[in-house]
């Protein structure tokens, strides 16, 4: 660490002329005149008035003058003087980050009595901005109701923003891992791409900032201001606060329970209601303090913020929510220790029932020290650390407590500035910055998984299988520097932009072994022979076993963490020019360079393999540093040089990243660095407890073949890139400050993933099956009898564009009301979201009626068409000076639900995806072409409001095929997208959810008062979320964003057992074919297994078949005519009566 810092301050003073590319500061400008003429040196004089930082500046040969590198916020005191005039004094001016003030202004000659003409700053239209930005202030950020507390929360009113309640961010319709956060010039965000809300801390439920420390927030969707770059869908960039000449701090804390929580809300699937709250604790709070250690020199500002989240799990060990036998669970851990005792190693673990958690602590200390006035330095260092309680027992699974684990996150940050004066015409500002980012699941000691079924679900011991070597470490580097020339009307800009990523991915699944019994006989059976030394090598007493490991002699480690280093270098020059004083157009020229300093290992046999194919791919690809250019051009023209009417806009290509996870897939699937083990019903094999000799059964089994993934990049693989265009309108009417914004967003590379193991066949999906208005092409997998089962190609595509259409209105009465309302209407078309981490499912779910590996261009899945939003605050100021003030505040959103998509179960194309192929909106001709199995349903309770309007109220038995067309024409019939694309595909995310109405209420009283001559302030605020819920419980509704986002059996059990096949065992009546690969690695054949046997305990008509070998898709052409064959034959048996052809194929 300390040799890191000593680099970071040496790249700092080292640096001459380099770059920077995020703004954290704020400027001045202007043209001074008398009578009609410039005032050629003229003496500026900005005063930051809490801290008496001062910035100085002459006017030029144009009578023009510019300072940068300020302090935002304020107030300051800007003196403009000259001798023979008055001097012209603005006070009250607060600058806005990354934006620079005009202070244009005329100077009058009085030669009887020289006075001050003192102009007070007014809010008005902002007249500095070329794109579409907003700067949020403290105060706003203050005033926004909110329970997180971050930084989605006090956003979420920018027009161009849509979040999500995970706080993942979408501006204009852009996928939100395409996105920039900064702190003080330091990146934040997730640059490796992991969390779902973008910023680092997310994966353990927290941000890497305290709101109370931000200063002001900017956010960007197309600046044209070269400086600003490393994203293609929006930027936030906040910055800290700073101390002053005065001591001032704060002492803060929110906080709720089980009596301010809605708890009585319906299962999504209209089956009950979940249980109530008994317990919940959540609080945050914190202190800051800022102050002067030298009067106008030198300032610092500390800060420690501590939040918590605790809540009891109600269907944890031994609580009335669980359906695990708590003796029954006791008996098999008593068992497990046992046995591993015999073979010397002592277990640990134990049942517990522990509160789930989400847990943070954020400190951060700023110094800022004003040289002299020419050079001002500044020092930031902050350390969030958090951790997150996952995987914890559910109402059908109880983990014992090596199974379930804390999150564990650390990020520290260290940024240091300079801004320095060198001349009247000349400065700068250098930056460096190291973020270093340590995420793991902490399990608590190594062991194997052991998971068997037992009575009411599935009993866990030992560390969860993903959870075994599962670590993170990014450490982040960047150097920055502006160098600007001041020259008449024009103002330049020089520099450069570099960042260095090294990143270290540790995921090994199964590196503990994992072990599966069936059921707690076969568990049983085991103890019995193994503690009597009589264990049978010809019994089968797992149903599973795997071992995953890093292949030593080709990594030296069998904890091998994926490794990779990168970079991107930026330079850039850009010219502000001042061509009349309502007349500003900024134009300038970007370059990013990515670097990329390591090479994917060569697979020779996968190279050979590929080249024979004519793929042109190999897995040591090395991708390309080739320069990807961005010029901008952006105007600003006040039209009657007024303020009252300003035109601004641009067009500019804005070059970003890719989140790295999809680069480390290539480093980490070459199909040589890991070897996996995976094997069902083995004979032979021993349960070994000592997680380091799972090898002694590894060397018993070969890895299976053709199980193989590899990644590979296409040859000219680029970095994300898109073309905006921008333009905007700021007026006044009625009173009113409007802001009309349009943003067009054309993709210019963007990515996409072939799956090269498939090929077409050349026939339809109507011609194999009869429905010959379904005309989707087929495929087959080409690589059966190698060892690539999956071959996931990343691409790049210039197809999709995004279109931003909004209108603001802002009303600020005198009397402390303040409104505001906007209207946004979005498309946003994609070839593929990019919404996984994994190349796999990045291809196998991005859906398509078409190629998978060439999809058609729809909606992307951040399509939200339509968002209303207002707000009113009103602000009531008395007592003494009016000291004491209520605030109360209203902010309503309304939006489009999520985007969706409607996909038919199965693999309909033969490509071995699950999950990718889009529904065909049938006419009622072609309905009643189509056939329909036999089904039964039970709508007693009249649950499903379809079946009561088609059938009647209370029905329940057998559907006839008659009785489900009619349904189905129903159903198409009464939605509003489907019933006017008859005939068609269901396009991708081409409809939303129902639209949602969310209010939210901010209530404030502060009391001021004087203590030792200084006013001090308390402050109580009460803020209701979803305030419409909680007078009516059918308002306030959320539907949903992608169905069951974020939601596994340990963190929301009640989903997957309501939904769950087998928890609804007892209503199945229609006979029922089951058919697993037994080497599925997306399911475990436990699941089918499960359900046969209750089924037959039930007395159900059902068979299950294993297709021996098979993976999730069956990929075999020989295995999966057989497949057809038994389905075929199961139908012909339950549908006409005759079960020759099932006997014959050896079924019962």
């Amino acid at each position: 660490m300390q040799k890191r810092l000593l680099f970071l301050f040496g790249m700092l003073f080292s640096l001459t002329i380099t770059a920077m590319a995020q703004i954290t500061t704020s400027g001045i400008s202007g043209k001074v005149t008398s009578d009609g003429e410039e005032v050629i040196g003229a003496t500026v004089t900005a005063t930051h008035q809490p801290s008496g930082t001062v910035y100085r500046a002459l006017t030029n040969l144009d009578g023009r003058f510019t300072i940068q590198g300020m302090r935002v916020g304020g107030p300051y005191k800007v003196e403009i003087a000259y001798i023979g005039q008055q001097t012209k004094t603005f006070r009250d001016v607060t600058l806005r980050l990354g934006e620079v003030e005009d202070l244009s202004c005329k100077l009058q000659t009085d030669s009887k009595e020289l006075q001050e003409v003192v102009v007070v700053a007014k809010a008005g239209i902002n007249g500095t901005k070329t794109g579409a930005a907003q700067s949020l202030s403290a105060k706003q950020i203050a005033e926004m109701p909110s329970i997180t507390h971050g930084i989605a929360d006090v956003a979420r009113l920018n027009p161009q923003l849509t979040t999500s309640s995970n706080g993942a961010m979408s501006f204009a319709g852009t996928n939100n891992r395409y996105n920039s956060f900064m702190i003080d010039g330091a990146m934040n965000n997730d640059v490796f791409g992991l969390t779902a809300d973008g910023s680092n801390g997310g994966q353990a439920g927290t941000q890497p900032v305290s709101m109370e420390t931000i200063e002001q927030i900017q956010i960007n969707v197309a600046p044209f201001d070269v400086r600003q770059s490393g994203f293609t869908g929006g930027a936030i960039n906040a910055i800290t606060k700073s101390g002053t000449n005065k001591f001032h701090g704060s002492v803060y804390g929110f906080g709720n329970n089980q009596n301010l929580i809605g708890r009585h809300y319906p299962y999504s699937d209209g089956t009950g209601y979940a249980p109530k709250y008994q317990k919940q604790q959540q609080y945050q709070w914190g202190v800051t303090l800022g102050g002067p250690i030298i009067k106008d020199k030198l300032f610092f500002f500390v800060n420690f913020e501590d939040a918590n989240k605790e809540y009891p799990n109600i269907n944890g060990y031994g609580q009335t929510g669980s359906r695990i036998l708590k003796e029954e669970a006791d008996g098999v851990l008593a068992k497990v220790k046992e046995m591993a005792a015999k073979q010397g190693y002592d277990y640990t673990g134990a049942f517990g029932n522990p509160d789930i958690y989400t847990k943070s602590k954020k400190f951060g200390a700023k110094i800022d020290w004003n040289i002299n006035d020419f050079n001002k330095f500044s020092f930031r260092w902050s350390l969030v650390d958090a951790k997150q309680l996952n995987n914890v027992s559910g109402a059908s699974s109880l983990n014992d407590n090596h199974y379930y684990y804390p999150f564990e996150s650390k990020t520290n940050s260290f940024t240091a500035e300079l801004q320095s004066r060198l001349s009247p015409v000349l400065s700068n500002e250098a930056r460096a910055s190291y973020v270093r980012v340590r995420d793991q699941r902490a399990v608590a000691s190594a062991f194997p998984m052991i998971s068997l079924q037992v009575t009411g679900g599935t009993l866990n011991i030992g560390n969860e299988r993903s959870s075994m070597a599962n670590q993170l470490d990014q450490d982040i580097y960047t150097v920055e520097d502006n160098f600007t020339w001041y020259n008449g009307s024009h103002t330049f800009t020089f520099g450069t932009h570099n960042e260095f990523y090294k990143f270290a991915n540790l995921f090994i699944q199964d590196a503990n072994g994992t072990y599966n019994f069936a059921d707690l006989a076969h568990f049983n059976k085991y103890y019995t022979d193994f503690m009597a030394d009589n264990l049978d090598p010809n019994y089968a007493y797992f149903k599973q076993y795997r071992f995953g490991m890093a292949n030593k002699e080709v990594t030296g480690d069998p904890r091998w963490k994926a490794p990779f280093s990168a970079g991107q270098l930026g330079f850039y020059a850009q010219d502000k020019w001042n061509a009349t004083p309502s007349f500003q157009l900024t134009y300038g020229l970007r370059m990013e360079i990515p670097l990329f300093f390591d090479t994917p290992t060569a697979n020779t046999g996968f190279n050979e393999y590929a080249a024979q194919r004519g793929w042109g791919v190999r897995t040591d690809h090395k991708l390309s540093s080739s320069p990807l250019w961005s010029p901008r051009v952006g105007f600003r023209w006040d039209i009657n040089n007024d303020r009252q009417f300003i035109l601004r806009g641009g067009v500019g290509v804005f070059t970003g990243r890719i989140p790295y996870v999809w680069i480390s897939n290539n480093f980490t699937n070459t199909g040589i660095q890991m070897s996996k083990y995976s094997v069902y019903n083995p004979k032979g094999l021993n349960l070994i407890f000592d997680p380091n000799k799972q090898l002694e059964n590894a060397e018993k089994l070969k890895v299976s073949a053709g199980s193989q993934e590899v990644d590979i990049f296409s040859d000219n693989f680029k970095f994300a890139q898109t073309l905006k265009f921008n333009l905007g309108l700021d007026f006044k009417a009625l009173g009113i400050d409007w802001t009309a914004e349009a943003i067009y967003s054309k993709t210019l590379n963007d990515i996409y993933y072939k799956n090269l193991a498939i090929e077409a066949t050349g026939k339809t999906f109507g011609q194999e099956t009869g429905y010959t208005w379904d005309n989707r092409p087929m495929f087959t997998q080409t690589t059966k009898g190698t060892p690539y089962a999956y071959v996931y190609g990343l691409y790049n595509t210039n197809k999709g564009y995004t279109v931003n259409l909004s209108l603001k209105g802002e009303k600020h009465f005198d009397f402390g009301l303040d409104l505001m309302a906007s209207y946004t209407w979005t498309r946003s078309m994609s070839v593929n979201s990019g919404t996984s981490s994994v190349a796999g499912s990045n291809w196998m779910f991005n859906t398509t009626y078409r190629n998978p590996n060439d999809p058609e261009l729809g909606f992307s899945a951040y399509n939200v068409p339509h968002r209303v939003q207002a707000s009113a605050y009103y602000r009531l100021g008395y007592g003494a000076s009016k000291q004491w003030q209520t605030t109360i505040g209203l902010i309503y959103q309304g939006r489009s639900g999520s985007p969706y998509v409607i996909e038919m179960y199965g693999d309909m194309n033969g490509d071995g995806a699950r999950g990718n192929d889009l529904m065909f909106i049938p006419t009622d001709a072609q309905i009643d072409q189509m056939r329909f199995a036999p089904t039964t349903v039970n709508n007693s309770n009249n649950t499903y409001p379809l079946i009561t309007k088609v059938l009647g109220a209370g029905y329940k038995g057998n559907l006839s095929e008659e009785q489900q067309r009619a349904l189905l024409k129903q159903w198409i019939a009464d939605d509003s997208y489907m019933s006017k694309h008859r005939g068609e595909y269901f396009k991708r995310y081409a409809d939303n959810l129902a639209f949602e109405h969310h209010f939210d209420v901010h209530l404030a009283q502060k009391y001021s008062f004087k203590v030792g001559g200084q006013v001090n302030s308390l402050e109580l605020s009460f803020d209701i979320i979803n305030v419409g819920n909680l007078l009516n419980k059918d308002w306030g509704h959320t539907y949903g964003e992608t169905a069951q986002y974020g939601s596994y059996p340990w963190n929301n059990p009640d989903l997957y057992t309501k939904q769950s096949a087998l928890f609804n065992a007892d209503k199945i009546h229609t006979p029922l074919l089951l058919l697993h690969g037994t080497s599925d690695t997306n399911v475990p054949t436990t699941e089918s297994q499960q359900l046969f046997t209750a089924l037959r305990i039930l007395g159900r008509p059902v068979s299950y078949i294993q297709i021996k070998d098979a993976n999730h898709f069956v990929t075999d052409y020989k295995t999966r005519n057989e497949w057809q064959d038994a389905i075929m034959a199961w139908f012909e048996k339950y549908l006409q009566g005759n079960d020759a052809w099932w006997k014959h194929l050896g079924f019962e």
